[in-house]
């Protein structure tokens, strides 16, 4: 197996569990919220397909991100360049209600853009610092910390949700 085609695997398991711990949410479920400092499946869902977004899209091959370039900020009324980092509680409690298979329209389209990245990418690409403002993070270290990021939230999403059917 090569490094290319265990990240991919990666991401392939990462969004089995995911797709299995969202499928038989409902929206009310998609939205709650454990406490009042706490972030809702729909706001991780989001948070976690945008970043994937930005760090591929934008960060790396220094394109318009899919969220902006094909209307999808437009459709979910949220702004073009946000992704959730330094959201106040303010801006987590006022995140809007969505459509949940039309979110994972999105993420798809994410999905498919990163693993077609991800085939151009030799191993000495792996090494490449895309952006001089972010010395630390070469290639390969994006595709680790977004795998890594995909696994916890899948985990913060599987956990909210045992939460919420459990009745706590």
């Amino acid at each position: 197996m090569t490094l290319n085609e265990f990240i991919e695997d990666a991401f392939n398991g990462e969004q089995e569990y995911l797709l299995d711990a969202l499928g038989d949410l409902t929206p009310e479920e998609l939205m709650w919220r454990a406490g009042p400092e706490a972030n809702p499946i729909g706001w991780i869902l989001w948070h976690m397909t945008r970043v994937e977004d930005m760090w591929f899209q934008f960060f790396i091959q220094r394109e318009t991100e899919i969220w902006a370039r094909d209307g999808w900020d437009e459709k979910f009324g949220l702004p073009a360049r946000d992704n959730g980092f330094g959201h106040t509680l303010e801006q987590v409690a006022d995140f809007p209600a969505y459509d949940l298979a039309e979110m994972l329209k999105y993420g798809a389209e994410v999905r498919a853009a990163t693993l077609n990245y991800l085939k151009t990418v030799t191993a000495e690409q792996m090494d490449v610092v895309p952006r001089e403002a972010r010395p630390e993070m070469s290639v390969g270290r994006i595709f680790r910390q977004v795998v890594g990021e995909m696994y916890q939230h899948q985990g913060h999403i599987a956990y909210l949700k045992g939460l919420i059917r459990s009745g706590k």
